[in-house]
């Protein structure tokens, strides 16, 4: 019966890849390349599997975590990247840097793009707590932010600590003035509805055509404000995992 459960599980994961590959009609073959290139990093997979093991040595506590699994979203964040060679990725939101690492990954992979993260460590532990929400520690005592980024991938990142109502148009300024617009935007900071909807209203004016668009943690637990966001601007959108929310930008 287990056994059963589990080829249920993943006959119904590789379905949701492949709704993924038709939305962004990504070829087959192309997927099964970048999935091998993913896979077969050994470099890559130690290192992020001997920085949990060291963290979780240092900070013992239940609530070490808050980064993306490669099942829930990272793996298919690679598969973009790699098909789209973005020159310019955004993203709001870092803590322990694995979904950071994925993305820096990708370009590296790509030999090309640049990722800039924005970041407020700490304010999770503010502010969830006033809204009844449960938080993760993101970096424990003696980390910085983005610790599991292996090291050899960050010539590519630009990190930016504050906050993304500050920073993120700060940012989207400095890009506009060398005429540089953005290729993927991810938003995995805060998530409540009016901060989710202030990112992507704020990004909007400075995205490429048919540029990508992700957000983490749309759903009922969360917010559903993504999708409401897409639905509103006639954007198409899908949710993979009831957690990762993907979307194009056609405007």
């Amino acid at each position: 019966m287990k056994k059963l459960l589990k080829v249920f599980k993943f006959l119904k994961y590789i379905k949701q890849v492949y709704e993924v590959k038709t939305f962004l009609n990504i070829p087959l073959y192309k997927i099964l390349f970048y999935t091998f290139s993913f896979i077969s990093d050994f470099l890559y997979f130690c290192y992020i599997l001997k920085m949990k093991n060291v963290a979780k040595k240092v900070c013992p506590d239940s609530r070490l975590g808050g980064w993306l699994s490669i099942l829930d979203g990272g793996y298919i964040i690679y598969i973009i990247i790699r098909y789209l060679k973005p020159k310019i990725v955004v993203e709001t939101g870092v803590g322990p840097g694995g979904t950071s690492s994925v993305i820096l990954k990708a370009l590296s992979d790509n030999h090309k793009g640049i990722l800039y993260s924005i970041d407020l460590p700490g304010f999770d532990s503010i502010f969830y707590p006033t809204i009844g929400k449960n938080y993760n520690i993101h970096i424990p005592d003696g980390f910085d932010v983005g610790w599991l980024i292996p090291p050899w991938l960050k010539t590519r990142h630009i990190l930016i600590l504050g906050d993304s109502k500050l920073k993120l148009p700060e940012l989207l300024e400095q890009l506009r003035d060398n005429n540089k617009k953005v290729d993927i935007f991810l938003h995995d900071s805060l998530h409540t509805d009016e901060h989710i909807s202030f990112e992507f209203s704020t990004i909007f004016p400075h995205l490429n055509k048919d540029a990508i668009l992700l957000c983490d943690d749309v759903n009922e637990h969360w917010s559903t404000e993504f999708i409401r966001i897409c639905k509103k601007n006639n954007l198409p959108f899908i949710i993979f995992r009831n957690r990762l929310g993907i979307s194009i930008w056609k405007q």
